[in-house]
């Protein structure tokens, strides 16, 4: 088949004075009916290679190898546990509660009746702090904007009110019940349709009454682009509005309950603040003067003292501080040890206590604990096994297994190892790489080189399943940690964002050279692979590095950066990429973008892009726009654009989906790389 033809247009547009050409730019508007039968058109033209007989057998091996029951960490509440999971034949997992630990599971929330297509799923779910209610949001076919639903535990019912435009509401439960504070997106109409995901605001709704009627608590004039996260304080006369539209800060405001005011705790500091409370004590998470993160504490009376007044707690250690949990007389602090998970123990008083234990080279997905009880679970994977859940029993103070994920591969066959490369600026960036035992380093190896390097996000060893035919056939899998990630705190995550960008398209580069220098793999045999953030990486370093890879697949990727900010949500990105709109950004941005980089004369990889229509975060317009304007270039090697039709980002798509979907990226990768089917 031939590839479907694609117009042009002659746009050259001047931004801060500097000209820029933008033939593609019709394409940004999917509503377009010729825009429609281009998308139409290009999926016809992916499929036509992508799914035959190979993909099939790809497809069948994914199919069993998804066909397991996955679970969540209980939450315990007041004797009830509430929990995840999704069975052998399911597409979205359900929300259960047992009354104690040996309990009868009773069904709650099964989106998996909600529609034809099992497209309906569960974005988000708060439980109360009796166990009495729960607030929960369903959302379909990956628009995750959701509407929140309140449903009584006792009756199994869902109580009358409904609260629509709720994009991942954080949710913050009153002590008593009888309402609850929550974050809302603005009624359609009320704003731009681009903008209907932004422009967040609290609200608090009490049980029983018209949400319509709900009391706006913070959001009125503010930043548009505003990130919110709620806590209750132990009584509920606080609650704590953590803000941000930047990614490296925040601020910090106080709502008082009882007497409705709202003050400003944390302004103007350019580092990040995390409340948590626990009785009359306040713990306060920042990386402020601490790239790492450290703790401090005050009494709750002292709260409004300026933070030189606060004690030291926990202070900065030598690895990044990820994550903080808390039970009823511990604390439980997550660090990352050259992106591996360690977790720590202390008590109230900031005394270590222990450590819990953990495999070598693996990570912590989940803890679930509150401050009221002692019990807590906690669950633990790797790239050679899926979640293995731990429960801790106060009683006997200790932890045993509490549940297991079948694992379709046999540990002892693979290896798993972390080696280290220098960047183009001498710095030294870790990779994970995964692969059967014995392999030889022939320089022949089908190689996948993931990375993400934004946000702060880190990547740390989790278990792909949907990559173990790879590894089965002999391919290695390698996760780059490169900067932009948060692996080494926040100094990493800054050397990677705005005009220091290039440093993560540098580091990506570096590791995929190391891989071919100790031969693991070769150009010719090595691919690259990664996901929003992830996506732009790998679409720049294919641009930048035509030669470096045979393939590249890009999901759900930003690729036009002069534009990126105007669409939807991305405009909250400004400081991570930084702004268009500043002459000086600009400039640094035109040096990377990979939609303004691509070169008539130069053949590039074969590439994937994969989108979904209804991607919120992420407009699917950076696919189409990159791939047409590398169809026009490339002589020889292909590029594909794949469309999911009822998906977005890819929360919430229904397994048989998810299963079609990396089929078709194995099929790609096993063509492009040579891997044996």
């Amino acid at each position: 088949m031939k590839i479907p033809p694609t117009k042009k247009q002659n746009i050259v547009e001047k931004i801060n004075n500097i000209s820029i050409n933008d033939q593609y730019r019709y394409l940004e508007d999917q509503e377009n009916p010729e825009v429609k039968e281009w998308i139409k058109a290009q999926n016809e033209y992916t499929y036509s290679f992508l799914k035959n007989k190979s993909f099939e057998i790809f497809s069948n091996e994914l199919a069993k190898n998804f066909k397991v029951v996955n679970f969540g960490n209980p939450h315990l509440k007041n004797g009830r546990y509430f929990y995840s999971e999704r069975q052998k034949n399911e597409d979205q997992s359900v929300i259960y509660f047992k009354n104690g630990i040996d309990g009868e599971p009773i069904k709650l929330i099964d989106p998996n009746s909600k529609d034809s297509k099992n497209i309906t799923t569960i974005d988000f779910w708060v439980v109360s702090k009796s166990g009495k209610y729960l607030v929960y949001g369903l959302s379909k076919g990956g628009t995750e904007m959701a509407t929140l639903y309140i449903k009584n535990v006792d009756e199994n019912k869902n109580l009358k009110e409904e609260i629509p435009n709720c994009r991942y509401s954080s949710v913050a439960w009153l002590p008593d019940d009888s309402g609850f504070f929550y974050t809302r997106n603005p009624k359609p109409g009320t704003v731009e349709k681009s903008e209907e995901h932004l422009y967040s605001k609290i609200h608090f709704h009490k049980l029983g009454e018209n949400p319509e009627n709900d009391e706006l608590i913070f959001g009125k004039d503010r930043p548009k682009d505003d990130l919110l996260r709620l806590k209750t304080s132990t009584s509920g006369e606080y609650l704590t509005i953590e803000v941000s539209n930047k990614w490296t800060e925040n601020e910090v405001h106080l709502y008082n309950y009882k007497t409705k005011e709202i003050r400003a705790l944390i302004t103007g500091i350019p580092a990040n603040f995390y409340l948590n409370f626990h009785k009359e004590k306040v713990f306060l998470y920042t990386n402020h003067n601490a790239s790492n993160g450290k703790i401090l504490v005050t009494n709750i009376q002292d709260i409004f003292s300026p933070l030189t007044k606060w004690k030291k707690f926990i202070p900065e250690r030598k690895y990044n501080l990820e994550s903080i949990s808390m039970t009823k007389s511990k604390i439980l602090i997550e660090y990352l040890v050259n992106a591996c998970s360690k977790v720590v123990l202390f008590d109230y008083e900031g005394k270590e206590i222990g450590e819990l234990p953990f495999p070598k080279y693996s990570s912590l997905a989940g803890i679930s604990s509150n401050r009221d009880e002692e019990e807590f679970f906690y669950s633990v994977n790797s790239f050679t096994f899926p979640q293995i859940s731990y429960r801790y029993i106060p009683k006997e103070n200790k932890y045993v297994e509490y549940r297991k994920t079948d694992n379709p591969i046999n540990p002892d066959d693979y290896i798993v190892k972390q080696e280290w490369c220098k960047s183009k600026d001498g710095t030294k960036i870790p990779m994970f790489i995964f692969h059967k035992k014995n392999l030889s380093l022939n320089g022949k190896n089908p190689t996948i080189l993931y990375g993400y390097g934004g946000f702060g996000t880190s990547e740390v060893p989790e278990f792909w399943r949907t990559y173990v035919p790879w590894v089965e056939r002999g391919g290695i899998y390698v996760i780059a940690n490169i900067r932009g990630g948060g692996e080494f705190g926040q100094n990493w995550h800054k050397k990677g964002i705005k005009e220091n960008k290039q440093n993560s398209f540098d580091d990506f580069i570096a590791c995929a050279k190391y891989l071919i220098k100790k031969k693991y793999t070769s150009h010719e045999h090595l691919a690259a692979s990664g996901g929003s953030n992830g996506g732009l990486l790998v679409s720049a370093v294919a641009v930048q590095e035509p030669k470096l890879f045979a393939g590249v697949r890009s999901g759900v990727p930003l690729t036009d950066m002069v534009r990126f900010h105007k669409f939807g949500i991305a405009s909250r990105w400004v400081n991570e990429y930084g702004s268009p709109e500043v002459k000086k950004d600009l400039k640094n941005i035109l040096k990377w973008s990979p939609y303004h980089n691509v070169k008539k004369g130069i053949e590039y990889p074969s590439i994937l892009f994969t989108t979904g229509i209804n991607d919120t975060r992420v407009n699917p317009l950076h696919a189409r726009k990159m791939t047409a304007i590398l169809q026009s270039v490339n002589k020889k090697n292909k590029i594909f654009l794949l469309t999911e039709m009822d998906s977005g980002h890819g929360a919430g798509k229904p397994i048989k989906k998810i299963i079609e979907t990396q089929a078709m990226i194995l099929f790609f990768f096993a063509e492009t790389l040579g891997l044996k089917i």
